[in-house]
Formats: C-alpha cells, sequence, structure tokens
C-alpha cells in the first residue's frame, strides 16, 4: 500500500507508513488506492492540520521517562523506610543492652529534719542477722566388688584345676583327676580339718578365702593268681 504522503510502498495490511509515520487511510477510513510511481505525488493541504506522528512518539517517551522517574522515586522512599525501620529497631535493642549508671541523689534535710533524724537513729537499734548459708558436699563412692582366693594343696599323686581368684558372689568349679593307680578321697578344708566334699567335681560360692586340699590314694594291689598245676604238699 503506497502512502500518499511520501509515496513508500508499503505492505498490505498496514494502517501508518514504515517511511514517514502518515496514517495510510484518509478521515473516511477508506484504503488511500495504490498510484503509479511515475505519478506525482500529492500532499493533500489537510494532512497539513494532522498531528506529527513523530511527535507523539515524543510524547510516549516523554511519558515512559515519567513512569520511570516517579517508579525510581517510589523505589527510593520504600529503601528508604526499610532502612529507617531497621535503623529504629537496632537502635531500640541498644537502648535496652544499655546499662544506666547508678544515680547519685543529695537530699537536703532542713534543721528539724536532721534533728528528728538523729534522734531515731540514737533511740532504735536495728539488728540485721547474716543469711545462713547451707553447703551441701556431693561424694561419690566408687565400689570395688570384693574378691577372694581359692588354693588347693594335692596330696598324693593327681592334678586339679579351676582353683584362682574370683569376685565375691561368683561360682568356682574345681575338677580333680586322679593319675594312673591312684584315686580320688575327697575335698578337705584346711582350716577346719574336715571334709569338705568327696566327689571329682567339687562347686563353690566364692564368698570369703578357702584354703583346701585334694587327697588322693593309691588302688589297693591284687593278688596275683597262682600258677597252674601246683600240687599242694
Amino acid at each position: 500500500m503506497r502512502c500518499k504522503n511520501c509515496g513508500f510502498d508499503n505492505q498490505e495490511g498496514r494502517y501508518i507508513c514504515e517511511n514517514c509515520g502518515s496514517p495510510l487511510f484518509d478521515g473516511t477510513n477508506e484504503i488511500v488506492p495504490e498510484e503509479d510511481d511515475d505519478a506525482p505525488v500529492r500532499i493533500d493541504d489537510e494532512d497539513d492540520d494532522e498531528p506529527a506522528p513523530a511527535a507523539a512518539d515524543e510524547d510516549d517517551v516523554k511519558n515512559n521517562k515519567k513512569n520511570i522517574i516517579i517508579i525510581i522515586v517510589l523505589a527510593v522512599i520504600l529503601v528508604a523506610m526499610l532502612v529507617g525501620i531497621i535503623v529504629a529497631a537496632v537502635t531500640g535493642k541498644e537502648k535496652e543492652t544499655q546499662t544506666e549508671p547508678p544515680v547519685s541523689v543529695s537530699e537536703e534535710l532542713t534543721e528539724d529534719e536532721e534533728e528528728r533524724e538523729t534522734e531515731r537513729r540514737t533511740t532504735t537499734t536495728t539488728t540485721t542477722a547474716a543469711p545462713e548459708t547451707t553447703i551441701t558436699t556431693t561424694t561419690t563412692t566408687t565400689t570395688t566388688a570384693a574378691r577372694f582366693t581359692i588354693s588347693v594343696d594335692i596330696d598324693g599323686n593327681g592334678t586339679v584345676s579351676g582353683d584362682g581368684t574370683f569376685e565375691a558372689g561368683t561360682r568356682a568349679t574345681l575338677v580333680a583327676t586322679a593319675d594312673e593307680g591312684y584315686q580320688f578321697v575327697g575335698w578337705f578344708d584346711n582350716d577346719t580339718g574336715t571334709q569338705a566334699a568327696s566327689g571329682t567335681r567339687y562347686t563353690i560360692t566364692v564368698d570369703s578365702n578357702r584354703n583346701l586340699t585334694a587327697r588322693f590314694s593309691a588302688l589297693p594291689q591284687q593278688d596275683e593268681e597262682a600258677p597252674t598245676g601246683e600240687a599242694d604238699e
């Protein structure tokens, strides 16, 4: 579509000239017919009264600048308000943490008041008892379990296992093994001299030191049979 103002050939469907920005339609909203390239360009007097598109663009630019300035001002005001709030909060905390110095107040008494104060001090005795202080001492006692020794002596030919040192309350099992040709007789208490047990296994609940004797004895020998064929005399 050709612009009637500058003669620029625009694409179909456009309403404003790409070259000069003039409208491509007249006042009756009718499309201006294209003219030949050789035809002289006619400039209507009516177009002089229409506002230039460039001026409209300048107004848009000015309005955009104003809007940007307003947005910047609002942002600055908002940031200033936030900074003020933060500073007020920090200042309030600092005031709370500050310790006021002691204030010394001196009071002037009249002569009558001084006399009454002196009389009150001389006639009134105030006794202040010092508060009692209770000190609690916590003592931690470490209890160590008692240990006892079970010792075994051997009388005869044999061996004993299971003796040693044990904690109080534990159970110790003694085992007696006789050598070949010997038999186990029993366990004897050395302190009392009495027999404590007769089996080869003896279990003791350890509650004190014990001194025992494991006694073994030789097996009785059997008489050898007389040789056969001998005659009695």
